[in-house]
């Protein structure tokens, strides 16, 4: 038994959100699909994102100043396939709409929410790096369902609000 793979086949279980991670490093702009990403701490404001060693994107969010992590909504799956490589296009900045704020960092348009982080430090975690960020601006923009990666597919979920709509109309 590879522990590796089963590790695989169990990550696979649990649903994640699907983020595109942005920043603006040495006068160009780069973003990659993200799933690990998670909050750290409210006091001080702290997110932390898992990048492959492996990825281009590696040494970029090693290095970089600071970065956005933009919360994809359902409708997004092309802004995620973009950013995971797996549409290619010549500029996954021409092909998206974008506008910036405080870090000067790319905020996609039509995201759930974004957060953009002052990158405090990046730590060695075997084949990955753990990279923390200190928040200094987040914002809710709208309230569309998620966007969530189950099973090596695309799915959503939809709000108490809206299911307590669909089990009325049901029963």
């Amino acid at each position: 038994m590879d522990i590796r793979e089963e590790l695989r086949k169990v990550m696979r279980v649990y649903p994640q959100g699907v983020t595109v991670v942005t920043t603006k490093f040495e006068n160009s702009l780069y973003g990659l699909t993200v799933s690990a990403f998670t909050s750290i701490s409210l006091d001080p404001p702290l997110i932390m994102i898992s990048i492959s060693k492996l990825s281009s994107m590696h040494k970029i969010l090693s290095n970089c100043e600071s970065f956005t992590i933009n919360f994809l909504a359902e409708d997004q799956k092309i802004v995620s396939d973009i950013f995971a490589g797996r549409i290619k296009v010549k500029d996954r900045f021409e092909a998206v709409q974008y506008f910036t704020e405080r870090t000067g960092c790319p905020i996609i348009k039509g995201v759930r929410a974004f957060i953009e982080c002052k990158k405090t430090i990046a730590y060695d975690a075997g084949d990955h790096s753990i990279i923390l960020g200190e928040v200094i601006n987040a914002r809710k923009l709208n309230d569309k369902n998620p966007l969530v990666y189950y099973n090596q597919q695309y799915t959503t979920i939809v709000s108490p609000e809206k299911l307590e709509i669909i089990e009325d109309w049901w029963f």
